[in-house]
C-alpha cells in the first residue's frame, strides 16, 4: 500500500508539473499575441569594472614625495588604504537590500554616481581630511560594485557560458590593477601635485562612461520575474536567448523553469534576511558558510598582501630604488592581467573545484620557496620604514638578501612571487567571484551575495593591517603562514564544495535542497531543466498536503537520482 501511495503522489505530481508548464506556455503565447516592439540588442553581458584601479592606484601614490609632502604623514597613508576597505564593507552589507529595491541596474548606477563623488574630493583634496573623506565614499561604492556586478552577471548569463562571462570581469578587475601600477610609473616623476591628483582622477572618466552604459543594459529577467513582472522578463530573455523572439523554445523552458522555482521560493518564509541562517529544505546555512568560505579563502591565499606591499617587498628584495620598485610592480600588474585569459577560455570546460584546487595547491608550493629565500637570505623583517624616503607606511625595514649570491635570490624571489600571482589569476582570481554567484536562490541571493562580499572586504582589511605587523614580529614566517593556509584550503575545497559549472542557477538550488547531506560533491550530479522543474513540483506539492509532509526528504535522500529516474520511467516520464 505505501509503495502503490508513493507511485500515485508521484503520478500526482507529474500531472501538476505538466499544468503548470501548460499555464505558463499559454501565458507565453498571450503575450506574443499582444506583438511587442523588440529592438535587436547586443548581449551586454560584460561590464567593465574599474574598482580595484582604486584599490590598487593608491599603493603607489602614497610613496610618491609630493603626497607626502602636500597631503599626507606616514601614518595617514597606511590609514587611508585601511578606510577605503571599511567603507567597502559596510556598502556591500547594504547592496543585498538595496539590490532588491532599486534593481541590479539601478544599484549599479548608484555606485557610480557614488564613485565619482569620492573621485572628486580625492582628486580636488587640499587637506588629508578630504582624501580620508573620499576614500570612505569611494569605499561604499566599490561595496556596492562588488557585490551586484557578480549578482547582475550571474542572473542574465547562459549556463554554460556563466563563469566566462564573471571570469571577463575579474579581466576588468585586473586590467584596473595593471593600469593602476603604471600610471603610478609614468607620473611620479612629475614634479608638482599632478604626479598624484592624475591617478586619483583619471577614474573619472570610465566612471561617466560606465554610467551612460547601464542605461542600456537590460534588466535581470531573473529579478523582473521574482518582482511579478512576468511580461518584462519575457521581452529581456528573447533579447538575450534565442533568436530575439519569445517562441523560441530557449525562451520558454527558462523563463517557465525561473518562474516555477521564484514560485515555490515565495511561497516559504518570507522573512529573507532570517532564512540565510536556517537549515529548512533549502539549506541555505550552509550555501551561506561556502559562499562565505570562498571570499575568506581568496584573501588567505595571501595574494592582496603581495599585490598591496609589492613596491615595498621588490624593495626589500634587492631591486634599488622607487622607480625601479615600481617599474617591477607594473610588469606583476602585466602577468596578473595576462594570465586572467585562460580562464575566460576555459572555465566553463574545466570546472570550478579542479581550478581552485590546482590554483592552491601551485600557490603553496611558490609561497614555501618565498618562505625557503626569505629564511636562507635574511629576507627576514618587515616591509618598509618610518624614516624611509622609498616606504612611507609605519612599519620596520626588511633587510637586503644576504648569504647567497644576491642577484641570483633577487631573481629566483621575484620569479616566484610571479608565478604565485600567475597561479592567483587563473584560479581563485576569478573562481572567488564566480562561485558564491552560483549558490544561492533567487529570494535571497542578493543579500546572501552582500554578507558574502562583505566577508571578502573584512578578510581584505584584515590581512592588510595584519601582514605588515606579522613581517615585522614573525619575519620570514609570515610567507609560512600563507603557505600553510594554501595547504589546508584544496583539502576543504575537495571535501565540501560540490561542482556548479554547466547547470542553470535553478539546478545549483536543486542540489542544495535538502540532499545536501547525503550529496557525494565528487560525484558528477547531472540535472535538466526540466528535471528541476519536476522537482520543485514534487517538493511544491508535498509541502501543500499536511498528511505527506514527512515524505518530502525521501524524495531527495540517498537514492534520489536512481529511484527518481525509475518512477518517471514508470510513469512514462523522461
Amino acid at each position: 500500500m505505501k509503495a502503490q501511495q508513493e507511485e500515485k503522489d508521484l503520478e500526482d505530481t507529474k500531472g501538476l508539473h505538466i499544468d503548470a508548464l501548460f499555464l505558463y506556455l499559454v501565458r507565453v503565447n498571450q503575450f506574443a499575441s499582444d506583438r511587442l516592439d523588440l529592438f535587436d540588442p547586443t548581449r551586454s553581458s560584460c561590464l567593465n569594472k574599474y574598482c580595484r584601479y582604486e584599490f590598487s592606484v593608491l599603493t603607489g601614490v602614497v610613496t610618491m614625495p609630493n603626497f607626502q609632502t602636500e597631503i599626507a604623514t606616514s601614518k595617514d597613508s597606511s590609514s587611508l588604504v585601511s578606510t577605503l576597505m571599511a567603507g567597502a564593507f559596510f556598502g556591500a552589507l547594504a547592496s543585498g537590500p538595496l539590490a532588491d529595491i532599486a534593481g541590479r541596474r539601478g544599484l549599479m548606477a548608484l555606485g557610480t554616481l557614488i564613485f565619482g563623488l569620492g573621485g572628486i574630493l580625492q582628486t580636488g583634496a587640499s587637506a588629508i581630511s578630504h582624501v580620508y573623506a573620499g576614500r570612505a565614499v569611494t569605499g561604499v561604492s566599490i561595496g556596492f560594485l562588488s557585490m551586484v556586478v557578480p549578482l547582475y552577471q550571474s542572473e542574465i548569463a547562459p549556463k554554460n557560458y556563466r563563469g566566462r562571462l564573471i571570469s571577463i570581469q575579474q579581466f576588468s578587475i585586473t586590467l584596473g590593477i595593471c593600469v593602476a601600477n603604471w600610471i603610478n610609473f609614468g607620473t611620479m616623476t612629475i614634479a608638482n601635485s599632478s604626479s598624484w591628483r592624475l591617478p586619483l582622477g583619471l577614474p573619472l572618466i570610465p566612471a561617466f562612461v560606465y554610467l551612460i552604459g547601464t542605461l542600456f543594459l537590460p534588466q535581470s529577467p531573473r529579478y523582473l520575474i521574482f518582482k511579478h513582472k512576468d511580461k518584462e522578463a519575457l521581452q529581456v530573455l528573447s533579447q538575450i536567448r534565442g533568436d530575439g523572439t519569445i517562441y523560441h523554445p530557449d525562451v520558454l523552458m527558462e523563463f517557465a523553469e525561473i518562474k516555477q522555482s521564484i514560485s515555490f521560493e515565495q511561497s516559504l518564509d518570507s522573512r529573507r534576511y532570517w532564512r540565510l541562517f536556517q537549515r529548512g529544505t533549502e539549506n541555505n546555512r550552509k550555501r551561506l558558510l561556502l559562499g562565505m568560505a570562498v571570499q575568506i579563502f581568496q584573501q588567505l591565499t595571501g595574494a592582496n598582501a603581495l599585490f598591496l606591499y609589492a613596491p615595498q617587498i621588490f624593495q626589500a628584495a634587492g631591486i634599488k630604488g622607487r622607480y625601479t620598485s615600481l617599474f617591477a610592480n607594473g610588469i606583476s600588474g602585466l602577468v596578473n592581467l595576462v594570465f586572467t585569459v585562460p580562464p575566460i577560455l576555459f572555465i566553463d570546460r574545466i570546472g570550478r573545484r579542479p581550478t581552485l584546487i590546482a590554483g592552491s595547491i601551485v600557490c603553496c608550493i611558490c609561497v614555501i620557496l618565498m618562505t625557503i629565500l626569505s629564511a636562507l637570505t635574511g629576507l627576514t623583517s618587515a616591509i618598509g620604514d618610518n624614516s624611509s624616503e622609498t616606504a612611507p607606511v609605519q612599519m620596520h625595514p626588511l633587510s637586503t638578501l644576504s648569504n647567497i649570491d644576491e642577484g641570483e635570490a633577487t631573481i629566483a624571489f621575484i620569479v616566484m612571487m610571479y608565478l604565485f600571482i600567475a597561479s592567483y589569476a587563473c584560479s581563485w582570481g576569478p573562481i572567488g567571484w564566480i562561485y558564491p554567484a552560483e549558490l544561492y536562490s533567487q529570494e535571497v541571493r542578493a543579500q546572501a551575495l552582500g554578507i558574502t562580499t562583505a566577508a571578502n572586504w573584512l578578510f581584505n582589511y584584515g590581512v592588510t593591517e595584519l601582514t605588515p605587523l606579522m613581517y615585522a614580529n614573525i619575519e620570514w614566517r609570515a610567507f609560512l603562514v600563507y603557505s600553510i593556509f594554501c595547504a589546508v584550503i584544496p583539502c576543504i575545497v575537495y571535501r565540501y564544495f560540490p561542482e556548479t559549472m554547466g547547470k542553470s542557477l535553478e539546478e545549483v538550488d536543486l542540489v542544495f535542497s535538502l540532499n545536501f547531506n547525503y550529496y557525494d560533491v565528487n560525484v558528477h550530479h547531472p540535472q535538466t531543466a526540466m528535471a528541476a522543474i519536476h522537482q520543485v513540483e514534487q517538493i511544491h506539492h508535498l509541502h501543500s498536503r499536511h498528511a505527506y509532509a514527512g515524505r518530502v526528504e525521501d524524495l531527495f535522500g540517498e537514492n534520489n537520482g536512481s529511484s527518481l529516474r525509475t518512477r518517471s520511467a514508470q510513469n512514462g516520464g523522461p
